[in-house]
Parts: C-alpha cells; structure tokens; sequence
C-alpha cells in the first residue's frame, strides 16, 4: 500500500513530523449486514438479500519531534518539546467530535473521501527520545469511499424502447444516482435488467420539461414541484442501483427527449 497519502478533517497525515505508517486493517470489501431465514422443516435457511456493514479503517502512525513542514527541530525547542507540541496538535486533531472527512490520494494521484469518526482513544506510545507510535481508528458508518470526480452521463432516446450499456467504474455499487428524465415522455420507465430492478415515473414529461429523481434521497421534482407520489419501483428497497462495472440498461415509455445519470462511483 506504499504510495498512499491521507488527510482527516482537511489535516495532512503525512508530513515531516507525523505520518501514516501502513494501512493493516480497512482496506478491502466490507462485510454484510444481516442473516438468512431459518424456515421450519426446510434444510438449510432461506436466503434473504443484506445490506453492508459499517466498516473500521486502521493508520498506525508515528510523530516525531520536528517541524511537520521543514522536518526540522524549530531553533529554541528541544526535540521532546516539540514532539509534545505534535501530540497536542493530533490530540486536538483526532478529538474532535463527529464525522470529517477522510481523504486517501492513491499513487496515481487519484482521490477517494468517505466520511469517519474517530471512535476509539488514540495512545501516544513513546518509543524513544523525540519519537512515539500510535494507531487511529476511524468509524465509517457509510462503509464506502467515494471518487471526487462526478460520474456524469446523458443519452438521446431514439425509440421507445431504448437500450444501452452504462460503466460504473467504481467497485462498489452506487445507490445514490441522480437521474434526470427530459421529454417527451410518458410513465418513462427505468431497467437495469441484469438485477431486474426497475424505476418508473407515473406520468407526462413534455417537450422542454425534466424530471429529476435523487435514488439517494428518495426524492422526486419536477421544476419545483414534489412529485413523489408518481414513483414506483421494484426489485430492491433501494430506488436504483447500478452495479460496479457495466450495466445494460432499459427505457421505455419516451417517444424522444434524453435521459441522464449522475453519481460518485463508490469504491471498497
């Protein structure tokens, strides 16, 4: 995992004074939330669809005594002085209540932000004149990490029934897609038909009119009017879902006007 660079609450973990040493624990798929179905005289269980589970991610770090800028003891101080001023400053840093944001940079300068607490307290362990190791444990209760770079894409509808394929390029699936219907449409309805999920607008979108439904939020507006009682949807609790990696996607019901799809690709 060398290459890595973090931050939390817009605070550089890796400077000249303190740093990330290497990433055991959070990094990876996230577990499932929830159990199968025990059914009375039936073998096994019955299998019911879960939900990922928070996740925990692990940066063992050190601090030192020295300047986090120039990597330097600061004339005036000693190094044990100015390695307490660093474990005060972390202190702080680490103690603050409530989620911030927590930002990996990959080596190819990629970055992902999820949102975390830290949820355990953080020991100083000095090892050494100068010198101390710690760990941080940072609560996500969204598991996912999410690109900083929007996912955006729109397609002219030729026909009334319309097929193509769409990429999710993150790893995890996205649950919080915006998708703006412009017309015209009538009871235009969304597949995604290698999950059989499916979304559907109740009513007439016409000519220079947009409908945009946030799957995240479970909102529905056209112009400034709530029209959530126009939706319907079926096959998950979720409104829509696009799995990580390619889609093969389904509208029907449009007689032209386009359809759009925005989102932050979400990533284990």
């Amino acid at each position: 995992m060398s290459g890595q660079k973090w931050s939390f609450a817009g605070v550089d973990l890796n400077t000249k004074g303190w740093s990330v040493i290497e990433v055991p624990e959070g990094i990876g798929t996230v577990g499932l939330r929830g159990s199968n179905i025990q059914i009375p005289f039936q073998d096994g269980k019955h299998w019911i669809k879960k939900r990922y589970e928070e996740r925990i991610v692990m940066l063992p770090m050190w601090v030192r005594g020295l300047d986090p800028v120039t990597g330097k003891v600061p004339s005036g101080v000693s190094l044990d002085e100015q390695l307490y001023e660093n474990i005060d400053f972390l202190s702080r840093l680490f103690g603050k209540r409530g989620e911030h944001t927590l930002k990996r940079t990959l080596p190819d300068g990629s970055e992902r932000e999820a949102l975390a607490e830290v949820y355990k307290q953080v020991n100083f362990v000095k090892s050494m004149p100068g010198y101390a190791k710690f760990a941080v444990e940072f609560l996500l209760s969204d598991p996912f990490f999410y690109d900083t770079q929007k996912t955006q894409e729109t397609k002219q509808v030729s026909n009334t029934s319309y097929e193509w394929t769409h990429n999710n390029p993150g790893t995890a699936p996205a649950t919080d897609v915006v998708i703006t219907l412009s017309g015209p449409m009538e009871s235009p309805k969304l597949e995604c038909l290698g999950s059989n999920l499916w979304l559907q607008f109740q009513g007439s979108i016409g000519s220079g009119e947009s409908v945009v439904i946030n799957a995240g939020d479970f909102t529905c507006k056209k112009g400034s009017s709530n029209m959530i009682s126009a939706i319907k949807h079926g096959g998950d609790a979720c409104w829509f879902i696009l799995e990580s990696g390619y889609n093969q996607l389904r509208i029907s019901g449009a007689s032209g006007g386009s359809v759009k799809l925005e989102y932050y690709p979400a990533y284990f």
